[in-house]
């Protein structure tokens, strides 16, 4: 009788042991795939930022100066002057700025042959990405044709 219960106890310590290997194996899998989320998180918010701010830029590239020039592509842009904003929710969507996740910003400065731009996100209260815009205005005369 004793022989049984001593195979049942190497039964079960093998067990065990499958069992503790599994658990390793199984939190090292959630690791892995918590990781493969935030960079995919990452890589989303960054592709949805770069598509914004390039959208802004090339407006301004266009001659979007004003807030109007800018409410066709941007529907609840606000702001005047020059120093506009627009807000996003956290799935990209344009909202009012109460519950805003990211927001970005467009500020622009006229001279007399060129445009200063800066156009940047922001999450929360950090910046994620700027772009800087140089643009020189080209001054027609009366009789060319555009």
């Amino acid at each position: 009788m004793r022989q049984k219960s001593n195979g049942t106890h190497l039964i079960l310590m093998e067990l065990m042991m499958v069992l503790f290997f599994f658990a390793i194996c199984g939190s090292i899998l959630l690791q892995v795939f918590v990781k493969a989320h935030n960079i995919s998180a990452k890589a989303r918010e960054m592709t949805e930022t770069k598509n914004y701010v390039t959208q802004a830029a090339e407006l301004i590239e266009a001659g979007a100066y004003d807030i109007k020039d800018f409410q066709e592509y941007f529907t609840q842009i606000d702001g005047k002057a020059g120093d506009y904003q627009c807000y996003y929710d956290q799935d990209w969507n344009e909202i009012k700025k109460t519950k805003a996740r990211y927001h970005m910003t467009i500020k622009l400065e006229r001279q007399s042959a060129k445009v200063l731009g800066k156009i940047t996100m922001w999450r929360e209260n950090q910046q994620i990405y700027q772009l800087d815009i140089l643009r020189y205005r080209q001054e027609r005369k009366d009789n060319e044709r555009s």
